[in-house]
């Protein structure tokens, strides 16, 4: 996992670097994936950031870590994830457990589920 330092998902150009530099590490010690997860003060994903950390990252699968659960709407979420590359999110549904977050979780699966078929019919 790929996190320069506790608290909140918003990083400093500083603690990018410390994080590209991370995950180039981690690659060099024959990794199977990379996680990690940024985002922006208004509680949606940072992808401007989080394409920058996927390049680095590849070929590596990427994984966006739980600050998922923290995020203003998981459907534009999930859809940000998607078109970003992630291949999968951790998350208890944005609640506490996956248990009490099972509705949130089950949405996601259906927008995913239906985002995979609108992207299949256009072949």
């Amino acid at each position: 996992m790929i996190r320069p330092r506790g608290g909140d998902f918003l990083y400093s150009d500083r603690e990018v670097e410390v994080m590209k530099a991370d995950i180039h590490l981690a690659k060099s010690h024959g990794v199977d994936g990379i996680v990690f997860g940024a985002l922006r003060e208004d509680g949606r994903i940072d992808a401007e950031l989080c394409s920058e950390l996927l390049a680095v990252s590849r070929p590596l699968p990427v994984t966006f870590h739980r600050a998922f659960d923290l995020v203003h709407d998981p459907i534009i979420a999930i859809e940000t994830l998607i078109s970003l590359g992630f291949e999968r999110v951790l998350t208890s549904g944005c609640d506490s457990t996956a248990l009490e977050g099972l509705p949130v979780i089950r949405r996601l699966i259906e927008q995913v589920v239906a985002l995979q078929r609108e992207i299949f019919r256009e072949f």
